[in-house]
């Protein structure tokens, strides 16, 4: 029996549209839309995921492997329902053309839309982002499920800013001691072991390590406003990533602490068994030394130094503030990207202007993010093995 067969072709369409009242569109994918949407008896507005299965637009494979990747994707969101940090599936439905996956409407929307916005974001805002991802992470590989696509447009944002992992289009859930060697993810967020997998079919595989080092390159760009592996020539990104060749020369590095530097190298180790766990991350200094909150006690003469060492500070900040030259026109002209308030305007506007982030060299480092698509990405790889061979 075929699946036309199996299934009225309007049933599960029908069944949708007589609960809930598809709106605007929020965004759109390869083979899918995503609306915002309201339950019909409670005015409660949700966003659902219509993904196209038909024939028409899509090959045989191209339909299977859509058909596939949903229906597991709906088995590992019922397995990890309830967690804080992770997209709520609240309805699904299925007809022979389409698939609806109702999900809870996160109104503040990507973190990447938040990055676009902020440029860059302080450590103590990244500290909070990044603990509630690795606790996603270390959650889901407890169950041995690996997401294989984190990236800031697949993490949302609810009213208080927590953030919520969805599209689990690409998660898996492994058996013991399984690998993969599927190419799949988002250029740039790739793990060097996806990457050589590709191109050596000797390759033992990959596992769940490469969620961690997606985590790296997440935290990297938090910080810095750019990603840490990125060229315009594709055979050069994809050298920088397999060889774990990136630096913190940018100006936005000047001012961040050692200990998220050492974090960020921990996670982005090109060697899977060296690279830290979920495990390992959470219990690095950077999470720890806030975790309680210092209680301290001043004896007078504490009290006293305390006070002369304040005096002190502020006469010499006054003295300082005296000394420096006023911010002139000239001074601007000469070299706006020196002052970060003028360079964080000359960032937002770049990507208003060109659509995506635009890279002139070092000292203009908001880089192309998604210049090269997960698509061509792929039909290039093969061409581009044999150079870096």
């Amino acid at each position: 029996m075929t699946r036309e067969e199996e299934m009225p072709d309007w049933e599960g369409a029908q069944e949708f549209y007589s609960k809930y009242d598809p709106k605007d569109i929020l965004g759109r994918g390869v083979s899918s839309v995503v609306r915002r949407c309201i339950e019909r008896k409670t005015d409660v507005q949700y966003a659902v995921k219509i993904i196209d299965i038909t024939s028409e637009h899509l090959t045989p494979e191209e339909l299977e492997e859509i058909c596939t990747s949903t229906t597991q994707e709906i088995s590992i969101l019922k397995q990890v329902s309830g967690h804080p940090n992770i997209i709520s599936l609240n309805d699904c439905y299925e007809s022979s053309s389409f698939y609806f996956l109702v999900f809870d409407l996160m109104k503040k929307g990507e973190l990447f839309d938040y990055l676009t916005e902020k440029v860059t974001l302080s450590e103590k805002e990244t500290r909070s982002i990044m603990r509630a991802l690795l606790e996603v992470v270390q959650f889901l590989h407890s169950k041995d499920i690996v997401h294989r696509d984190l990236k800031p447009e697949n993490i949302l944002l609810d009213d208080n800013m927590n953030i919520k992992l969805s599209d689990f289009g690409f998660a898996l859930q492994l058996s013991t001691g399984e690998k993969l060697r599927e190419l799949c993810g988002t250029p740039g967020y790739l793990a060097p072991e996806i990457l050589l997998c590709s191109m050596d079919e000797s390759h033992a595989g990959y596992g769940k390590e490469v969620d961690l080092w997606s985590c790296g390159v997440i935290m990297y760009t938090l910080l810095s406003g750019s990603p840490p592996f990125w060229h315009r020539k594709q055979m050069l990104m994809l050298r920088m990533i397999m060889d774990g060749n990136y630096n913190f020369d940018s100006l936005e590095w000047q001012d961040r602490s050692d200990t998220v530097k050492d974090l960020i190298s921990q996670l982005l180790v090109v060697k899977p068994e060296e690279r830290y766990t979920a495990d390992q991350a959470l219990a690095h200094p950077f999470f720890q030394q806030y975790l309680v909150e210092e209680v301290r006690y001043f004896s007078p003469y504490r009290k006293f130094k305390t006070i002369i060492w304040t005096v002190l500070a502020s006469v010499r900040i006054y003295y300082k503030y005296r000394r420096a030259k006023p911010l002139s026109k000239q001074v601007l002209i000469r070299d706006p990207y020196a002052f970060k308030g003028i360079r964080k305007i000359i960032d937002g506007c770049a990507f208003k202007v060109y659509g995506h982030w635009v890279k002139k060299g070092l000292q203009q480092n908001r880089a192309a993010l998604f210049e090269n698509s997960p698509k061509a990405f792929l039909f290039s790889l093969s061409d581009t093995s044999a150079h870096l061979e």
